[in-house]
């Protein structure tokens, strides 16, 4: 879920890294302290975990007072963000250029220790500014200083388009407060701006994604889900890139980023790809769309999209169901672009002898469990954070069981995990019964040991024990269903841990690895998203403090003469154009507090954007609106002449960059064009239909039908294929009917079917007469 700074490209067919410092091992443990620590304050005291603790010791009859400790949020937010500036600091030099890769400079120990004492004064102090809310002289050097070493920090990750945005709104507002120290930094660095909305969300929810992510990634979730769709296509036409398309859609899961899903799909899609037959310039880019959408998948999306529940008071997991259509539109749009293309190269599937058998997917389909399970306990209504974090008990629990090298029977471990986790969710009224339930399991599996049937006293059988045990002790406790979730999740980090350390067995060793090696990567992941978050604060600091909030929309409307698709134009060029270089959670937060208020402010008053959301008091003008900007700061990805994304895809397949990107920005075009459809037929959000009848639901599902029949039509115009190859009037046909087709009108789509049917049956024959 994390954005990506600067890329620096290695040998053509070798992968795009970030270029950070390698570090002496003793900044090497500074940095792994830093992140570690950002991690353990998270989980205590921002998830609350260190009350869910006390109230485990106290149902046991110990009283231990000091985990009662709390910290105001924006006391935890600077403790973060301390830790985000060691990581920087020492990570990242203060130039792009080779000498500055090789050691750590003084200046950079002197402006790390600046952003750490800066933002632990903040930590300090902040009790007692909510008792005064009043600044003295130190609390405005302190924040100016914060402020300073945000905007540096940023830079040096991601480069200089987003700070020199940020210095350019601070100058305005600090001009138009009529350079008011004071009130600038109470609302820059106290109230908002660094600490405002973005980086609450970043802090609250985000980082437990990132969390997740980070686990599933290194334990081999991942690499799992892309062996297992190249499997599944492979063996058919085009096999590979249309595997890169679905492993995508499934990362995007588990990563919210889309050039981390490049590299971690893409090294192993693109090279099949260009083996099946792909020129480097399509392989290139077929990765990155696919991985770019991987921001837009339920039920973990990119960071943008948890800003966006915070921005719009709406739960996560109704941003969730409405993202399902536009996302199934987004990757079916793909799909049917590299279907053509396939077929307009006229290549053949891989070998079959090349692929493991589909036996051993099948076998191991239960890895899939802990998305399974997330996505259960948001659309349930649990607290995101805490939907993270239970899968991760989980996930680490599925991952000792798929350790082949351990003995133990697989289908009795994958039982006994999968009904463990159904009785984990199960409410405490039955709390007694489930935890006779759980110990009877724990016995069983003794037994079996005993008797060596299908259990040894090894790695599995001690993971899955200690799971039942605690899992029992919890629910004997009568605790709730998200403390027990919670403590599953936090506990089975150290389960593993404490396992895998004792384990004599190389399987072993990599799962206690992988298990602290998630947590240091989560920290330094979190750098660039969270400083990117911090930085568009900052601008809606300035926004909020001048009150140009409101302003602005108003200008925007003037600019286009109240003309809603003009709007609708500019403020797609404006994304884009946005997203050369900010990252695309900056991007929409940007974007949101500018272009999305003006294009509310043009619908409110009309139906059905005037109506709320249902159960909200959101207007569906407002969700429209965020969504419509949300979408193209997440293609700028794709997108050229910067398109990181492509940039990416390019270097591994060896291609030509303009090439490729051009390439991704054809096969995107799903999501350029669907945030049209979905603005003009809100319906299509699913949480806007106030009554489900099945007129209602026939309507919905002729606009999504209707919506990738136009996306295809747009995909045979482009590629001049289908079933061979078209003359420029035929491609000139299909494409003006497509583009009519956007209105989703009946008689156009009508028109654009006739057409199809034309080219189906006719098609081959108007070639061989023209020819």
């Amino acid at each position: 879920m994390s954005e990506e700074p600067t890329l620096d490209v290695v040998a053509a067919e070798e992968v795009v890294i970030e270029r950070t410092r390698t570090l002496p091992p003793r900044l090497e443990l500074v940095v792994k302290v830093a992140a570690i620590l950002i991690g353990l304050y998270e989980i205590l005291f921002i998830f609350n975990f260190n009350y869910t603790l006390y109230d485990l010791f106290q149902r046991l009859g110990v009283e231990l007072e000091f985990l009662r400790i709390t910290f105001q949020p924006k006391q935890g937010e600077a403790f973060v963000m301390a830790m985000l500036m060691v990581i920087t600091f020492l990570l990242y030099p203060i130039r792009k250029k080779e000498k500055y890769f090789k050691k750590v400079f003084a200046y950079d120990y002197v402006m790390g220790a600046a952003g750490v004492v800066s933002m632990l004064y903040l930590f300090a102090v902040y009790q007692r500014y909510i008792l005064t809310s009043t600044l003295n002289q130190t609390d405005v050097i302190f924040g100016l200083l914060a402020i300073i070493m945000v905007i540096e920090a940023t830079r040096r990750v991601l480069g200089w388009v987003l700070p020199m945005i940020v210095v350019l709104f601070l100058l305005y507002g600090i001009y138009a407060i009529d350079y008011d120290w004071v009130r600038f930094v109470q609302q820059l660095y106290f109230d908002e701006g660094i600490f405002g909305i973005p980086f609450f969300v970043m802090t609250i929810y985000v980082f437990a994604f990132i969390f997740f992510g980070a686990f599933l990634l290194k334990i081999g979730v991942s690499d799992y889900i892309t062996e297992f769709m190249i499997n599944l296509f492979g063996k058919r036409p085009g096999g590979p890139a249309k595997s890169a398309v679905v492993s995508s859609a499934l990362m995007g899961t588990v990563s919210g980023s889309s050039v981390a899903n490049v590299l971690t799909t893409g090294t192993f899609t693109i090279p099949l790809m260009k083996k099946a037959g792909y020129p480097p310039e399509i392989a290139g880019a077929v990765e990155p769309v696919a991985s770019t959408g991987g921001q837009l998948m339920p039920p973990i999306m990119g960071a943008a999209a948890f800003i966006m529940a915070e921005f719009l008071n709406l739960p996560y997991n109704k941003i969730i169901i409405a993202a399902v259509l536009p996302a199934l539109v987004y990757y079916g749009g793909v799909y049917l672009f590299i279907d053509l293309e396939t077929k307009r190269l006229g290549l053949k599937g891989m070998a079959a002898e090349a692929f493991k058998t589909m036996a051993y997917f099948l076998r191991k389909l239960y890895i899939l469990l802990p998305i399974v399970v997330i996505t259960v306990a948001l659309v349930w209504g649990i607290a995101p954070q805490i939907a993270a974090i239970s899968s991760l008990g989980v996930a680490i629990w599925v991952a000792w069981i798929s350790r082949d090298e351990i003995y133990g029977n697989e289908k009795l471990y994958v039982a006994i995990s999968l009904l463990a986790t159904l009785l984990m969710f199960l409410g405490k009224d039955i709390g007694r019964q489930t935890a006779m339930v759980l110990a009877a399991m724990f016995l069983l599996l003794v037994a079996l040991g005993v008797m060596k049937k299908g259990v040894a006293f090894n790695e599995k059988f001690y993971i899955s024990a200690t799971f039942l045990l605690f899992i029992a002790l919890t629910k004997y406790l009568l605790m709730s269903k998200e403390q027990i979730v919670l403590m599953t999740g936090v506990f089975g980090i150290i389960f593993s841990i404490l396992v895998g350390y004792r384990s004599s067995m190389d399987s072993g060793k990599m799962m206690y690895r992988a298990t602290y090696e998630a947590m240091i990567d989560a920290g330094k992941t979190s750098v660039s998203v969270m400083l990117a978050a911090a930085s568009a604060g900052l601008i809606q600091g300035v926004l909020t403090m001048t009150g140009e909030l409101t302003n602005i929309g108003y200008r925007l409307i003037s600019l286009t003469h109240g003309n809603l698709w003009l709007l609708l134009l500019l403020t797609m060029v404006f994304s884009l154009i946005l997203g050369m270089g900010v990252p695309t959670t900056a991007n929409y937060i940007i974007t949101s507090l500018v272009a999305a208020p003006a294009i509310y402010m043009l619908v409110r008053n009309i139906e059905p954007y005037n109506q709320p959301v249902p159960g909200y008091t959101v207007l569906i003008a407002m969700l429209a609106a965020h969504f419509f900007v949300f979408y193209f700061g997440i293609l700028a990805d794709v997108t050229p002449p910067v398109a990181l994304a492509s940039y990416a895809g390019s270097a591994i397949a060896g291609g030509d960059f303009w090439k490729t990107a051009m390439n991704a920005v054809k096969y995107a075009l799903a999501g350029y064009i669907g945030p049209y459809i979905y603005f003009t037929h809100p319906e299509m959000f699913l949480i806007t239909v106030s009554e489900w009848t099945p007129a209602m639901a026939l309507r919905v599902l002729y606009y999504l039908l209707a919506t990738l029949f136009v996306m295809y039509l747009l995909a045979i115009a482009l590629t001049g294929f289908y079933s061979t190859k078209l003359k420029p009037w035929m491609r000139g046909i299909v494409g003006v009917l497509g583009l009519a087709g956007v209105t989703l009108n009946p008689i156009i789509i009508g028109a654009g079917v006739a057409a199809w049917l034309g080219l189906k049956f006719y098609g081959a024959r108007f070639e061989k007469s023209a020819s």
